[in-house]
C-alpha cells in the first residue's frame, strides 16, 4: 500500500512538471541551454578527463604500485587524492570502480563512500572569491577538506585490510582507454541529467512561488548545488553566506544524492554512509569555519 501511493505521488509529481514545462516551453528550453553551456564549460571539461584517466590508472595496476612500493593502503590513498582534485561525486565513482574489480572490500568501500565527498578546489575558489573574496574563499576550500579528513579518522577501520591484487588485472592500454571513455561518459550523462531534472523544478519554482531571499537560496540549494550557490549572491551578510556556502557544499543537494545513488546501483555500497558523511560534514566544517571565522 505504501508503495502505490509513493507511485501515485511521484507520477502525480512528474505529470505536473509535464504540463507546466510544456506551459513554459521557451523558459524551459532557454534554461536547458544555459546550464548547457555552464555545465559543459565547468564540469565535463574537467571531471571527464580525470574520470577517464583513473579508469586507465587503475586498469593498469596503479593500486598495486602504491600498495608494493609505497607501502600505503593504496586504495584509501588514491581515492582521497583523486576525489578532492576531481570534485563531487568522483569519490564514489572511484570507489565504485575499485569495488567492482575487487581491489576493497565493501566494508572499505562504504568507508570510503563516507568521507571522499570533496568539491573540486578550482570550482570553489573561483566560485566563493566572487559569491564573498578570497580569504573566505580559502577558509572554506580548507574547512571543507578538514571535515572529510576528520570522519576518515574518525571511522577508520583498526586494521589494515589485505586484499591479494593479481598482476593479470593489468589490461592492454587502448583497451584500458576505451573502456574508460565508456565508462566516464555513462557517468557524465548521468551527472548532466539529473542535474538538468532538477535544476528546471528550481526554475519552475522559482516562476509561480514568490518566496522571501533566504527561502529562494535555500530552496534553490537544497534541490540543484550551482543553482543554490549563484543564488547566494542574492544575500548581503558574509557570516550566512559563508555557514550556507559550507552547507551546500557538505550536504550536497537532491540532484547530487540522485546522482550518488545512481553510480552506488547494484552495488554493496550504502547509501547510508554517504548521508551520515554528509551530515557529520556539515557539523564539523560549520565548527571549524565559525573557529576560523571568529579567531582569525
Amino acid at each position: 500500500m505504501k508503495k502505490t501511493y509513493q507511485r501515485i505521488i511521484i507520477i502525480t509529481f512528474l505529470l505536473t512538471l509535464l504540463i507546466l514545462y510544456t506551459i513554459n516551453s521557451t523558459l524551459i528550453i532557454k534554461s536547458i541551454i544555459d546550464y548547457t553551456k555552464l555545465f559543459y564549460t565547468k564540469l565535463f571539461s574537467t571531471n571527464f578527463i580525470f574520470f577517464m584517466l583513473s579508469t586507465i590508472l587503475i586498469d593498469q595496476g596503479l593500486i598495486e604500485l602504491i600498495n608494493n612500493k609505497l607501502k600505503l593502503n593504496g586504495s584509501i590513498f588514491y581515492v582521497t587524492i583523486m576525489s578532492i582534485l576531481s570534485g563531487i561525486p568522483s569519490g564514489s565513482k572511484y570507489t565504485k570502480d575499485l569495488l567492482d574489480k575487487g581491489l576493497i572490500s565493501n566494508k572499505t568501500a562504504n568507508y570510503l563512500l563516507s568521507f571522499t565527498h570533496f568539491p573540486n578546489p578550482m570550482f570553489v575558489l573561483n566560485t566563493v572569491t566572487i559569491l564573498l573574496n578570497k580569504t573566505l574563499a580559502l577558509k572554506i576550500l580548507i574547512c571543507l577538506i578538514l571535515s572529510n579528513l576528520i570522519i576518515a579518522l574518525i571511522f577508520k577501520p583498526p586494521k589494515k585490510e589485505v586484499i591479494t591484487i593479481n598482476d593479470s588485472t593489468s589490461k592492454d592500454f587502448s583497451e584500458s582507454l576505451s573502456k574508460a571513455i565508456i565508462d566516464s561518459l555513462k557517468v557524465i550523462l548521468i551527472i548532466y541529467g539529473t542535474s538538468v531534472f532538477f535544476y528546471l523544478i528550481t526554475v519552475i519554482i522559482n516562476k509561480y512561488l514568490t518566496l522571501n531571499v533566504l527561502s529562494h537560496v535555500l530552496l534553490n540549494g537544497i534541490f540543484d548545488l550551482t543553482k543554490g550557490l549563484f543564488s547566494i549572491s542574492l544575500l548581503s551578510n558574509k557570516l550566512l553566506k559563508s555557514l550556507l556556502i559550507i552547507i551546500f557544499f557538505s550536504f550536497g543537494s537532491l540532484s547530487i544524492h540522485i546522482q550518488i545513488k545512481s553510480i552506488i546501483t547494484n552495488t554493496s555500497l550504502k547509501y547510508k554512509y554517504f548521508i551520515l558523511g554528509r551530515l557529520l560534514q556539515i557539523l564539523f566544517a560549520t565548527i571549524l569555519f565559525l573557529l576560523s571565522y571568529f579567531i582569525y
